[in-house]
């Protein structure tokens, strides 16, 4: 019998304008599946500080992983902030690996709503930043993406095996941008009990290219390698504004990406988090459907995450039932 893994992230949660638009995109543009549709939680919208709202909510599958897309029907948030660069802290992007670039990008280009970040395509990275060729986007609401395709000869046997759509495998990562790599590092270490991989040093033509920023310098820490995808990594940009996540941001604001982590224990979660000084309090907690206690962490610099107690013990009949299909609206 196989031990499932501790923490992982279960999804990645990107808030919509409109929630039909979005989801035709993601269906036709990456091939991703509708795996289930239905209204927003109750018990997350009051955990919310936005309990008056209603909504509907999408949820994708990418090859393995999964993608949700809330919309706050009757109370929509801020759009997202004009003029950003993946140096502001609320920088977070989802990063989707493709086994066909050049395929991959004119499929993404002929989608009108999507828009370009990187200057000139798909760009070549050398091998001291990963070796890999990327491109960063935008969806409809600015929600920025990125596709990776991995060098002939050097696929990791999990992309080799993936069961994507046509050249969109799956969701590799998600990564935030971070203000202190020692600090963020420091917290998903010991509060996820997340394992540190390989720490690259991103910068030059290349990179200013990808990311439309001049002279750019990023430091990449990779979470969790050893983990299931879609992992975390940390984009602690040295340059550019790296203007921080505003207090006031709303978790109906469509710039409120976030993490669903699953997690054996919620109560180690919560010790864990007692232990840095950062105790949980009586309104960061919910029971979700299903019976799923949950949680509504932060990061260092504001990062949500939504942390879902489901134990790895947990039989499959529990399972199904906390993940059933809702009433089709």
């Amino acid at each position: 019998m196989t031990t499932q893994p501790e923490v992982v992230i279960d999804r990645i949660t990107l808030i919509v304008s409109d929630l039909d638009r979005a989801e035709d995109d993601y269906v036709m543009t990456f091939g991703c599946g509708v795996e289930q549709r239905g209204g927003i939680d109750p018990a997350l919208t009051g955990v919310l500080c936005i309990s008056r709202a209603r909504g509907r909510r999408s949820l994708l599958r990418l090859g393995r992983e999964r993608i949700e897309l809330p919309e706050f029907t009757d109370m929509a948030g801020r759009p997202y902030p004009p003029n950003s660069t993946s140096t502001d802290l609320w920088f977070q992007h989802m990063a989707i690996i493709v086994n066909d670039m050049t395929h991959a990008h004119q499929q993404v280009m002929a989608n009108r709503r999507f828009r370009p970040i990187s200057r000139n395509g798909p760009v070549p990275l050398p091998a001291d930043s990963g070796g890999v060729t990327a491109f960063k986007f935008r969806d409809q609401d600015g929600h920025p993406l990125e596709l990776l395709a991995f060098p002939e000869g050097r696929v990791p046997a999990a992309w080799r095996n993936a069961n994507g759509r046509g050249c969109f495998l799956g969701v590799d990562h998600t990564a935030i941008a971070v203000s202190d790599s020692v600090s963020s590092t420091g917290f998903f270490t010991s509060v996820f009990g997340l394992s540190v991989g390989t720490r690259t040093e991103n910068r030059g033509p290349e990179q200013d290219d990808l990311d439309d920023v001049d002279d750019v310098h990023v430091s990449v820490t990779r979470l969790a390698p050893d983990l299931p995808a879609p992992r975390l990594e940390l984009l602690h940009y040295h340059v550019g504004p790296r203007r921080p996540i505003p207090p006031d941001t709303a978790s109906n604001d469509i710039v409120a990406t976030h993490s669903a982590v699953r997690v054996a224990s919620l109560g180690a979660t919560a010790e864990a988090l007692a232990r840095r000084g950062t105790p949980l309090a009586d309104r960061d907690l919910m029971i979700l459907r299903g019976g799923i206690r949950a949680a509504l962490v932060s990061g260092p610099d504001g990062h949500r995450f939504l942390v879902e107690e489901r134990a790895a013990a947990a039989t499959s009949a529990t399972l199904a039932a906390a993940q059933a299909p809702e009433q089709d609206w």
